[in-house]
C-alpha cells in the first residue's frame, strides 16, 4: 500500500511539473513586471514574438542550442498575437525544442495596451528581446546576433 501510495505522489510530482512547463499564461497588464520579478536574481531572456514574424521564428531556432549549452539560462516567450490558440505555441515551441519555456500569450484585444504597459515607447516591432544577467536588464529590438548574445553570456 505504501509502495502505491508512493508511485501515485511520483507519478502526481511529475505530471504536474509536466502541466506547467506546458502551460500558456496570459500576458495582461503587470505581466511582464511579474515575469521580472519571478526571476529576479537569475539569468533570463524574455522574448516577444509573432506567428507570422520571420525574424521571430529565426531567432527561436537560434535560441534553441544556446539555452541548451547555458541550462541556468531560462527562457520567456510572449506570443503578441492576441489569444493566439495555445495549440498552435505549444507546437512552435517543441518546433524548435523549445517546450521547456516559459510561455505567454497576449490576453487583451488591443495589444496597444500592453505594448505601453512593457515599455512606453514600444510600438509592437518584433522580435523584441530582453536580456537578464540577474542584475542588469538589456534590451534588444530585431533579430539577435551571435555577438549579442556571446557578450550577454560573458556577464555572468
Amino acid at each position: 500500500m505504501a509502495t502505491l501510495r508512493l508511485w501515485l505522489f511520483a507519478s502526481f510530482v511529475l505530471f504536474s511539473g509536466q502541466l506547467q512547463a506546458e502551460q500558456i499564461k496570459p500576458f495582461v497588464k503587470g505581466s511582464f513586471s511579474a515575469i521580472q520579478q519571478q526571476y529576479e536574481g537569475q539569468a533570463y531572456l524574455v522574448l516577444f514574438w509573432g506567428k507570422d514574424c520571420a525574424y521571430c521564428m529565426k531567432e527561436l531556432a537560434f535560441l534553441s542550442p544556446v539555452l541548451k549549452a547555458n541550462p541556468d539560462v531560462t527562457l520567456v516567450t510572449v506570443a503578441t498575437d492576441p489569444f493566439l490558440d495555445e495549440s498552435f505555441i505549444r507546437d512552435k515551441m517543441a518546433e524548435f525544442d523549445l517546450a521547456e519555456a516559459d510561455n505567454w500569450v497576449f490576453a487583451n484585444e488591443y495589444p496597444e495596451m500592453l505594448y505601453f504597459d512593457v515599455e512606453k515607447r514600444w510600438r509592437g516591432e518584433l522580435p523584441l528581446t530582453y536580456l537578464s544577467n540577474g542584475k542588469d536588464i538589456v534590451r534588444k529590438s530585431g533579430l539577435l546576433k551571435e555577438a549579442d548574445i556571446a557578450a550577454w553570456l560573458q556577464t555572468f
